[in-house]
């Protein structure tokens, strides 16, 4: 037994597995559509859920010891940070990590095939109108699926609201 604070693994399979991990984890959430996502950032969700996962195992006395578990953690922290500093300075990773906004109307016509790659259906965006006071689709100068998940709308120029 290697004690409370030993590692029962080298530190290098430790290493490798969770960098390995949360990195395919990373390419499978980014390929989530964005409006599944809600408010928080693919990274933000991959964190919280991967922590709670292991600390849960830690928790539980699991295979593990706590300095795994601790180093495991440590590990996705940083990698996350890594991750939002290459995002934040480098416009290549922040092309390739975040969504951008996807149009879903443009000048009163909808985008159905943006509708549909995002899987919005019409009667979603048609709530997300209305709850922009807009009962006429005519009235949009675009409609967009926001990174974040959210839809924004923009009337058109002189549009009154709830005009028909």
């Amino acid at each position: 037994m290697e004690g409370i604070f030993g590692f029962s693994k080298p530190l290098w399979e430790i290493a490798s597995r969770t960098t390995l991990i949360y990195f395919a984890l990373v390419v499978v959430i980014r390929l989530i559509p964005k409006r599944r996502t809600g408010h928080l950032s693919p990274n933000d969700m991959l964190a919280l859920v991967l922590i709670g996962g292991m600390a849960a195992d830690g928790i539980m006395n699991g295979a593990t010891s706590p300095a795994d578990i601790l180093l495991m953690i440590a590990l996705i922290v940083g990698w996350g940070y890594v991750i939002d500093l290459l995002e934040f300075r480098v416009p290549f990773f922040r092309r390739c990590l975040r969504d951008r906004q996807t149009t879903l109307v443009r000048d009163g016509c909808p985008q159905w095939g943006n509708m549909r790659r995002e899987m919005v259906t019409e009667e979603e965006l048609q709530a997300a109108l209305r709850r922009q006071g807009i009962t006429d689709i005519a009235l949009v100068r675009s409609a967009c699926l926001e990174a974040d998940g959210e839809i924004s709308v923009v009337k058109r120029q002189g549009a009154q609201d709830g005009e028909a």
